[in-house]
């Protein structure tokens, strides 16, 4: 039941090359001074202790660090390739292997210049036509627009008349009953004149001087008739077979060429022909995607620092074309590491963790710094699945480190510094996280409740429920 009660310890990695320090838990580094507590408290309590199968501890102060171990490689903090937008040939390297440069610094020109201007000039005509041809599609749009909905309003009115004319030609809507009796009068009057006329023509011969005028008023009186007698028979008639038809037929066009004006003004108001303006719209796009390029080949053309720091590889010289980066700049200020552990480690690494490094070229100095970056997926190698991570180095005596460089590490997943340590045997789990040590008290062992911190495979930190100097037993203890 005792492996119960411990925690299971952290893994001390293989790859370790720290001098003699602290290791796992607090054993090394309370060696000297456990010692002599021990010779001093420890020995002199068991042998008071009247009942020889307790085995029993001090309770003391130390310091207890808990950390997982592993292996990492010096790497650039910041690291960049850099190369051309595009294919072509380098006309100018300014900086070799070694150089620092700041930022904004010119390292390398691109040849053929006027053909990458060019280029950019032709697209960015391509673009303007483009543009232009989408506006003049929106704009005829809008014409089309309001060409339609005139020809709507000039169809309605043709229709209005066409339906006032069919309307006006029916029986009985010719003319008011005003215009009738009007008719009738005017009828009635020319139907006297003509008489009057035709008796006073009568009384002249055809020789007589008199008789010419006199016929002449006769004719007038009769076509006075005829035209007042014709009014009445329209105001009172109604229209022919073929009129009919004739109005019937004006009036269906009138109607059909509204519907017509109708459709054609309800799909202009719509807006261009989607398709056209969607192909219109695609071909600005386009355009716009290879400016974007040609300008991005143009102005990676000529290539300058992105930040300060130190060239580490120039791969190609003047003359020699290009596909691709041949310029590798890494900012060195600020080294990092990538670190592995064991995938058994998983749990003992985490962002903010405290770093111990010791580099193989300088094992006497101990660097420090912080985890900054865990993989969430296993790195897995020659069949070996490791936990990596970057970590970066605090700021201090950092030269002669070299990119590549190899160290150990040692990642702090936990430090208790001052505080009361036991054996990780004296405890005893009442429930899942509630501990409880046996406390000699008179030769007699009595439970105890206390609060545990930190653990080991050797020892536990107490928070609370115990005092320096206090026997504890680290054996089983049958209680009744």
């Amino acid at each position: 039941m005792l492996a119960d009660w411990i925690r299971r310890p952290f893994r001390v990695g293989p790859l370790s090359r720290r001098p003699v320090r602290i290791g796992i838990g607090a054993t090394l580094i309370l060696a000297v001074p456990a010692l002599a507590y021990f010779l001093l408290a420890y020995a002199p309590a068991q042998t008071t202790i009247a009942e020889p199968e307790f085995q029993t501890s001090v309770v003391r102060q130390g310091d207890l660090i808990i950390y997982a171990s592993g292996s990492g490689t010096l790497i650039a903090g910041n690291q960049v390739e850099l190369g051309f937008g595009t294919n072509g040939t380098i006309a100018e390297v300014h900086v070799q292997a070694g150089d620092t440069v700041e930022a904004g610094e010119l390292v390398a020109e691109q040849a053929d210049q006027e053909q990458l201007e060019a280029a950019v000039a032709a697209d960015e005509l391509a673009l303007l036509e483009a543009q232009q041809a989408l506006d003049e599609l929106i704009a005829s749009a809008d014409l089309a627009t309001a060409q339609a909905q005139l020809s709507l309003a000039d169809a309605q009115a043709a229709l209005e008349t066409a339906e006032a004319n069919w309307q006006g030609q029916q029986a009985g809507y010719r003319a008011s009953s005003t215009t009738i009796r009007a008719a009738e009068a005017e009828l009635a009057l020319a139907k006297e004149a003509m008489a009057a006329a035709e008796a006073e023509a009568a009384d002249f011969s055809p020789d007589d001087a008199q008789f010419a005028q006199a016929y002449k008023d006769y004719a007038a009186a009769v076509q006075r008739y005829w035209k007042a007698l014709a009014n009445l028979n329209w105001y009172t008639g109604h229209p022919t077979e073929l009129q009919q038809a004739k109005l019937d037929a004006e009036l269906a066009l009138a109607k059909a060429q509204v519907g017509e004006a109708e459709r054609a003004y309800a799909q202009v108001q719509a807006g261009p022909d989607p398709n056209q303006l969607a192909g219109a719209e695609l071909r600005v796009a386009n355009a716009e995607a290879e400016l974007a390029l040609s300008r991005r080949n143009l102005e990676q053309s000529v290539i300058e620092a992105p930040f300060a720091g130190t060239i580490m590889e120039v791969s190609s010289g003047v003359g020699d074309s290009v596909a691709g980066p041949f310029l590798t700049l890494a900012d060195l200020s600020r080294p990092e590491l990538e670190v592995f552990l064991d995938e058994t480690d998983a749990d003992k690494i985490s962002v903010g963790d405290e770093v111990e490094v010791v580099f193989e070229a300088f094992p006497d100095t101990i660097h420090t710094g912080r985890v900054v970056q865990v993989d969430p997926k296993l790195n897995t190698q020659l069949g070996v699945a490791t936990i990596k991570g970057r970590v970066e180095l605090d700021a201090g005596e950092l030269d002669g480190l070299l990119v590549g460089m190899n160290a150990a590490i040692d990642v702090i997943g936990g430090r208790a510094e001052g505080v009361l340590l036991v054996p990780v045997e004296a405890l005893r789990e009442l429930a899942p996280g509630e501990y409880a040590v046996f406390v000699v008290v008179d030769g007699e062992p009595r439970l105890r409740a206390v609060e545990v911190g930190l653990t080991d495979l050797t020892f536990a930190e107490i928070r609370s429920g115990l005092t320096a100097g206090e026997i504890v037993t680290t054996g089983v203890v049958e209680t009744s």
